[in-house]
């Protein structure tokens, strides 16, 4: 029977190490770690797992150098890669197994949590973590494998432990730029640095970067789909007109995408209220986009941000319509939004 080995690469990770370690069950037959330089109490930790092969390596400030240094260690015939602060939470070996029959690489659900005004929020994409072990990583940071394998979704759900950490971009940041500075023209490190600068609030950095990657981007890329709900979230930020047209040239591509009718009725709704001269035109698109959250929802879609197609739609169609001085369709849908579990929809409810 074919050999699965865990890939993992640790620093300071006292904290989730172990919770790591344990959702493994019997997913993989061996488990291999490489230290890059922890101070804590992490390889006390890995030290009592029987399971464990825990391996040195100096940090080089490139992701690909670790990660490929930890599958040179491993002995079996695929590779799933975790990181330390994530779990599996949902998927049996059997599926692991259905992709190494078929010989192609495994895209996991990783789901994140953060926090934005005082609320928690989820966010999923499906990541490449499952191959065979002749594959390897390339990019000194967002690392990605090299090969023309073909790529499946898996039954196979990993939580992020804990928010986004916001710091990382002090460390990511200059990488980014030492990676462009050797590839000016890779637009998934523009894609990267531009979501950086957007998470540090560096709004007029992040359109740059990003508006580089679009240009350089096509809808075959597969992190195109997160590049525009990048632009677009940044577009709203700085109410950018050129916004408008990164949705009218998307329209037809992201159709089934939840976040972007979602993110579509943020940005009109902000860029209204902004230019007051240019509303009279485009508060429709308030209402449409916001309403089209809803109605794909019934249909097959894709929905990164949890709420994009229920409650977050619902809520932002209330605030629209108590804007706008429709009193009784923002009760309607704050209502909807608030059985949804949605505490600011009951916030709004109670001032109303």
């Amino acid at each position: 029977m074919a050999k699965i080995s865990l890939a993992l690469i640790t620093k300071n990770e006292q904290e989730n190490i172990q919770i790591c370690l344990n959702s493994i069950g019997n997913l993989v037959d061996e488990i291999v770690v490489v230290d890059t330089g922890s101070t804590d109490r992490t390889l006390e930790i890995l030290d009592k797992q029987p399971r464990v092969m825990v391996y040195q390596f100096e940090w080089t400030n490139d992701f690909s150098e670790a990660r490929n240094y930890a599958i040179n260690q491993c002995t079996g015939d695929y590779i799933l890669v975790l990181d330390a602060d994530e779990y599996v939470t949902f998927g049996k070996r059997s599926e692991l197994e259905k992709i190494m029959k078929q010989h192609q690489i495994g895209r996991m659900k990783i789901v994140s949590k953060f926090k934005k005004d005082g609320q928690v929020y989820e966010a999923s994409s499906y990541i490449s973590r499952f191959f065979p072990k002749e594959v390897r990583f390339t990019g000194a940071i967002h690392e990605q494998l090299e090969s023309n394998l073909p790529r499946v979704d898996m039954k196979l759900t990993v939580a992020h432990s804990g928010y986004l950490d916001k710091d990382k971009g002090s460390r990511n940041i200059p990488i980014l730029h030492q990676e462009l500075e050797k590839y000016p023209n890779d637009a998934y490190y523009h894609y990267q640095l531009g979501k950086e600068y957007r998470l540090k609030r560096e709004f007029q950095q992040s359109w740059l970067y990003l508006m580089k990657a679009y240009k350089l981007a096509d809808d075959r890329y597969a992190y195109y789909n997160q590049l525009i709900l990048e632009l677009l979230q940044t577009g709203k930020e700085l109410a950018d007109k050129g916004t408008i047209s990164v949705i009218v040239e998307n329209e037809l591509k992201l159709k089934h995408v939840t976040d972007f009718h979602f993110y579509k009725g943020l940005f009109y709704l902000d860029y209204c209220l902004k230019h007051l001269e240019e509303a009279i035109n485009l508060l429709p698109n308030i209402e449409a986009s916001f309403l089209e959250c809803i109605a794909i929802s019934k249909k097959k879609h894709i929905e990164y941000l949890s709420g994009t197609a229920s409650f977050l739609a619902l809520y932002n169609l209330g605030v629209y319509y108590e804007a706008i001085g429709a009193v009784p369709n923002a009760k309607r849908y704050y209502m909807e939004s608030a059985k949804l579990g949605y505490e600011p929809a009951k916030t709004r409810l109670s001032a109303m």
